[in-house]
C-alpha cells in the first residue's frame, strides 16, 4: 500500500512507499534504542515514591524518602553517562576515518 502523495521530485519515492520509509528509519532507531534507558530515572522518581513515602525507616539517620531521592540522583547520573558514552561511540563510528575523506574534491 502506498501513500497518495503528489510530487514530481523523484527523491520523494521513499515518502510514498511505507516499506522504503521503514527500511530507512529502522537502522537509526535500532542504533539509538538505548535512549529508552532515560526512562529509568523518571520511573525511579515517580513510580517509587508511593512505595517509600509511607515507610518510617531511617538510614544513616535520614528518612527513607530522602535516601531514595539521593539514590535516584546516582541512578540518573549513571544512566545519563551511559547513554552519553554510547551516543559518542555511535557517532565516532559514523565519522569519516581521515580528515581528507570527508571533504569534497
Amino acid at each position: 500500500m502506498a501513500f497518495l502523495v503528489r510530487s514530481d521530485d523523484p527523491g520523494d519515492v521513499a515518502l510514498r512507499d511505507p516499506m522504503i520509509l521503514r527500511s530507512m528509519l529502522s537502522p537509526t532507531h535500532r542504533r539509538y534504542a538505548h535512549r529508552w534507558l532515560l526512562v529509568i530515572p523518571f520511573i525511579w522518581q515517580i513510580g517509587g515514591i508511593p512505595l517509600v513515602n509511607t515507610a518510617a525507616v531511617r538510614i544513616f539517620s535520614l528518612p527513607l524518602p530522602m535516601v531514595w531521592q539521593m539514590c535516584g540522583i546516582l541512578v540518573a547520573s549513571v544512566t545519563i553517562a551511559f547513554v552519553f558514552h554510547r551516543d559518542e561511540r555511535i557517532e565516532a563510528n559514523d565519522a569519516p576515518k581521515s580528515a581528507d575523506e570527508g571533504r569534497a574534491p
